[in-house]
Formats: structure tokens, sequence, C-alpha cells
């Protein structure tokens, strides 16, 4: 199988594997001398904006430049502490582990032959869904909702066959977090032609800079409309590295900086703290 899982790095220097290479993500702007496989500038491409488009500069960069990975017959998205875990026989939506960052592989059962074996029976891959009140309740509570209704009239605009799906998700109770999955050539070309000019509009007309975390469920709109059509997705549950002590809690007070008003951090903090630990098991 001519596969390939980009694992978005930004941090430190990492490599990877022939199914999973590590690409930094934001490489123009890098300072750090960081070295992964491959870089999102290498290229056409838009890794200066990745403060913005967050690990979608890394899809651009494959969109644009798939000969470079060998024009491979999957592509895939997983991030440098989130992985697939290859089991759907167990019921969780998220796993936690504080493996090392040389064990993760092992411990998320990445391998070629557990991608073949989902594969043969679905279309495609994409993490088990989180169940909240709503898609749109649940970004309400931690974001401005005036910016999703804003993507979701671009998206509207731009392919009016999504409509119908995209109400659809929004008011369902099943949220596809992260931006991770794994696509045939051709779905994820579509899906490509599908997301980027969506956000590219949509930034035109609002002139912000600020990280588009519409761009989550723009995804989620996506991938249920795959669904509507009667395409199969094998659902697994996200392996998350929850490293030292001092990483988690600077993850926490990024996530929490990052939401506007303090209605939305209060939230922002009791959901990340609360509603995570009820979702997540440590294996």
């Amino acid at each position: 199988m001519n596969a390939k899982l980009l694992v978005c790095c930004h941090n430190e220097s990492a490599a990877g594997t022939d199914l999973a290479p590590t690409v930094l993500a934001g490489a123009a702007l890098d300072e750090k001398g960081i070295v992964c496989d491959y870089r999102d500038d290498d290229g056409e491409n838009i890794s200066a904006l990745n403060p913005v488009y967050n690990e979608l500069t890394v899809l651009y960069w494959a969109w644009k430049n798939y000969d470079k990975l060998g024009d491979p017959d999957y592509l895939g998205l997983m991030h440098y502490r989130r992985y697939f875990y290859f089991n759907t026989s167990r019921p969780d939506v998220r796993l936690l582990t504080d493996a090392p960052q040389e064990r993760f592989y092992e411990k998320s059962r990445l391998s070629t032959e557990w991608l073949e074996c989902y594969l043969e029976e679905s279309d495609f891959i994409c993490p088990r869904p989180s169940r909240r009140t709503s898609v749109r309740l649940h970004y309400a509570m931690t974001h401005d909702v005036a910016d999703l209704d804003r993507a979701v009239a671009v998206l509207k605009r731009l392919h009016p066959d999504y409509a119908e799906a995209a109400d659809e998700y929004l008011e369902g109770s099943d949220n596809y977090f992260f931006n991770m999955f794994v696509f045939p050539r051709e779905i994820f070309f579509r899906y490509a032609e599908f997301i980027f000019p969506i956000l590219e509009a949509y930034l035109a007309e609002t002139g912000e800079g600020a990280r588009l975390f519409v761009s989550e469920r723009l995804t989620g709109i996506f991938l249920h409309k795959l669904q509507v059509e009667g395409l199969r997705p094998a659902q697994l549950p996200v392996l998350v590295r929850v490293g030292t002590f001092y990483e988690r809690v600077k993850g926490l007070c990024r996530e929490w900086r990052s939401v506007k008003g303090w209605k939305a951090k209060a939230r922002a903090a009791a959901r990340l703290l609360l509603r995570r630990r009820k979702e997540s098991r440590k294996i």
C-alpha cells in the first residue's frame, strides 16, 4: 500500500517513518533550525500563514506538492502528539499515554498492516466523534459563534450542494475534532478543493488574521457529507501523548488564552478540566 499519514510537528526536530513521515508546520517562520522529514515551505505553500491556518498549512503543501510525497494512493493527517489508535474494539473516543515519542508509533499500533485492514472494509478513516449537545452550541461555548455563521454562509455560497449536510452536522451531536483523517487520493483532493477556497473567501471578507478555529467544523461538515453520500468511515479513537506535567499545563494555558471573553475562558477551562477527563482513558 502506498500511503502517507503526515505527522505535523512544530516545536522540536522529529523523524518519522516511511508510512508516517513528519512535516514541519510553519517552516517559513522557523528560527530554531528544526529538522523533520519534510517542510511545508518547500514548493508552492502558505507556510507563513501557519499562525492563522494551523496544521492546514501542511495539508495545503501536500495538495500543491503531492508528487514530492511519491503520489500516494492514500493521504492522512495526524499530529505530533495525536495519532489514530488502530483498534476499534475499544469504545473510547480518546486514549491517553505518557509513552515517550520513540514508543508512540508502537503504542498507537500504527502499521501498514493495520491501515490496510481498516481500509479494506471502509472508504476512509476519521476520528471517533465526541458527543456534545450540538456542534454549533459547543463552538459557541468557547468561540465567537458569529465566526462560524460567517464561514458557513461562505460554504453555502461556494458549495450549495453542501448546505443541507452543513445544517445537519451543526445541529447534530457528533463532533469530529482535530482535522485528522485518512483519505484516498481523490477524496483528499476533493477535500482540499472544498476547504481552502472557503477559508480564503472567509478571510477576505472578515479581514482578520486570527486562528481559524472554524476549520475543524468545516472538516466535520465534509466528513458528514461523505457519509450522507453513502461512503463508509472507519472511526478510530485518537491516542494523545500527554507529555510531562509542564507540557500539559502549557497546553492548557495556550488553549485558555486562545478563546475570547472571560465567560468563554471559564467555559473552556471547565471543558478542558472536566469533559476531557470524562472522555479519555490512560493506557
